[in-house]
């Protein structure tokens, strides 16, 4: 008898039917682990079976799925149990899934089970969804990951075999996706493979079970080829220095990865800036961030961003002693090129900057100075007021950091430079604007800067290949262009038009891109490119709509339609850091 006239199974997808919502279902058919279905609440089921909460449809869905894996398909009872408790997105999909279809007439509990057990006979599933989203990993982790040739676990000859050998060395279901997502071909390793390299691991470098079970879910690359030989010159060294396994064991996180090779770099760094191992051990002790955090990665970038300011090795290691032990690494390196970036905007000789950088960088690096434009706009003064104010006393940067309120520089008894004035009227006169007009007033406070490097801004533009009366509408409509350097104005347009490939009408109809950092342009155009290259991007996107959003709407419209979008995109922030 056809399984679909059956009137006690068709009875049973009706039930089933009345329980969930009909969400429309699009995707391969073979595949539904990766759409999250959402079960309407008791009210919903019928009064025909009674009143039944969104628990007990899916535990008698739990259970239907033990039997079908367990007794039907004869997987061991450990993974049977996991695999039908531990994913409930496939179990809600697997109910979405019956929609449209019946069930017994019948209020028992354990016909149903058995219903939906007879329902997956006729309708065989992808193991390996259910079986990776027992493993901790979300679907729009794993998708990729599923085999296109392969349905049942059987069919992979090795892998539910290194998953109990991983399970009998104390590391849980939930860990192994972590295992899964970053060394995949571990769980490929043929018979007794995988157990010899663990086994070598506590042998001859005698880690315990605990370190290395641990060391594993961290790090599941030292599993891959031969010994990780940066992950024991590491320990040697933490050893030779008084740090044993257990103080390692502590300051490991299971939810990061490490990188032995970058750590042993950092390590070796650390050991040449300090004068002995007891001041090394002091600095480590009260500061373990700077070896495990990113893998020590960027301990040596914050390094490297001094030494080319002129810090010494000495300083280095005073720089990372005065830090507070809950800084980040990463975030101070934010906050000193931040802070860079506004000493180079105010036109700061490179020697001063460099003077301030030496002296003050262990406070500049726990605070987040406002943008250049907000202190110019507040402070009522102007670029070289500024330099001289911090040249004098670079502790009054701290009354500029975000969330307070930035009062006025007091005045000062120099006059204003007239000739200076004059030559700005001039300037706004030759855009356009009529003298002693509202208009005018308005300008001389947009236009910011002296009348003469308005006009040697102006004229670049010009030289770059507009004609005078294109550029004095862009200026008008975006006066910010001209509160910028020359080489920095020259610098975007020959990386828009040169490298980029953008027309100058383009520039001419959006003319506020050249207010926006050379390093957004470059970061947000890459990323772009790359997943342009991939087949995620539009390339007939308008340059606004890459460079105006916020960061939060692109990393959601862009960096994420791809899996590795977001690690990509951190990749290039440090790279385009350390140009």
């Amino acid at each position: 008898m056809s399984l679909i006239r059956n009137p006690r199974f068709t009875s049973l997808l009706n039930w089933v039917s009345q329980a969930i919502i009909k969400p429309r279902v699009s995707g391969n058919p073979r595949s539904f682990g990766t759409q999250r279905a959402t079960l309407v609440d008791a009210e919903l089921c019928g009064e025909k079976w009674g009143v039944r909460n969104r628990n007990e449809i899916r535990r008698m869905a739990q259970v239907a799925m033990f039997d079908y894996f367990y007794q039907t398909r004869g997987l061991q009872f450990l993974v049977a149990e996991s695999m039908s408790k531990n994913a409930p997105v496939f179990n809600d999909n697997l109910l979405r899934k019956l929609d449209g279809c019946d069930v017994v007439d019948d209020d028992d509990d354990d016909e149903i089970v058995r219903s939906i057990t007879r329902f997956l006979l006729f309708h065989p599933v992808n193991e390996f969804e259910p079986f990776l989203e027992s493993l901790g990993l979300k679907p729009s982790e794993f998708s990729h990951l599923v085999p296109c040739d392969k349905m049942f676990l059987n069919e992979d000859a090795f892998l539910l075999e290194n998953y109990h050998v991983f399970w009998n060395y104390g590391i849980g279901r939930e860990k192994m996706g972590k295992i899964f997502k970053e060394a995949r071909e571990v769980f490929g390793f043929e018979t007794g493979v995988l157990a010899s390299k663990i086994k070598a691991y506590e042998e001859d470098l005698g880690f315990s079970r605990l370190f290395l079970s641990k060391l594993i879910v961290c790090s599941p690359s030292i599993l891959i080829g031969s010994m990780n030989v940066e992950l024991a010159k590491v320990m040697e060294m933490l050893k030779a220095i008084g740090f044993g396994v257990d103080w390692v064991t502590e300051n490991l996180s299971e939810e990061l990865s490490y990188d032995w090779s970058c750590m042993h770099r950092c390590l070796s760094f650390l050991r040449d800036i300090c004068v002995d191992e007891n001041e090394l051990n002091e600095l480590i002790r009260k500061r373990p961030g700077l070896i495990f955090e990113d893998s020590g990665e960027w301990t040596l970038i914050l390094a490297g961003f001094e030494t080319k300011l002129g810090s010494s090795r000495s300083e280095h290691c005073s720089l990372f002693q005065k830090l507070p032990q809950s800084q980040s690494l990463r975030k101070c390196l934010m906050n000193l090129r931040h802070c860079f970036l506004f000493l180079q905007d105010i036109e700061m000789e490179a020697d001063e900057i460099s003077k301030i950088f030496r002296l003050h960088s262990s406070w500049l690096g726990v605070t987040r100075l406002k943008q250049t434009s907000t202190l110019l706009l507040n402070l009522k003064g102007g670029k070289r007021r500024l330099c001289q104010v911090i040249q004098e006393n670079p502790e009054e940067m701290k009354k500029w950091i975000m969330g307070l309120r930035v009062q006025p520089l007091p005045a000062t008894s120099c006059k204003v430079d007239s000739k200076s004035k004059k030559m700005k009227t001039q300037f706004l006169l030759d855009l356009g604007y009529k003298e002693k007009s509202e208009d005018m007033e308005r300008a001389h406070k947009s236009f910011r800067g002296k009348g003469s490097e308005l006009r040697e801004r102006f004229n670049v533009l010009v030289s770059l290949g507009f004609t005078e009366e294109v550029v004095k509408d862009m200026v008008k409509a975006c006066p910010s262009i001209l509160t910028q350097a020359s080489d920095i104005i020259e610098s975007k347009v020959n990386y828009l038009v040169n490298e980029l490939g953008y027309p100058l009408s383009t520039l001419v109809t959006f003319p506020t891109c050249l207010k926006y950092t050379l390093q957004r342009m470059k970061l947000r155009y890459e990323m772009f490119s790359w997943l342009q290259a991939r087949g995620k991007a539009d390339p007939k996107l308008a340059l606004s709509t890459i460079l105006v959003c916020s960061d939060k709407f692109f990393d959601t419209r862009f960096v994420n339609r791809h899996p590795d979008g977001p690690k990509h995109f951190e990749d290039l922030k440090k790279l385009l850091l350390c140009q």
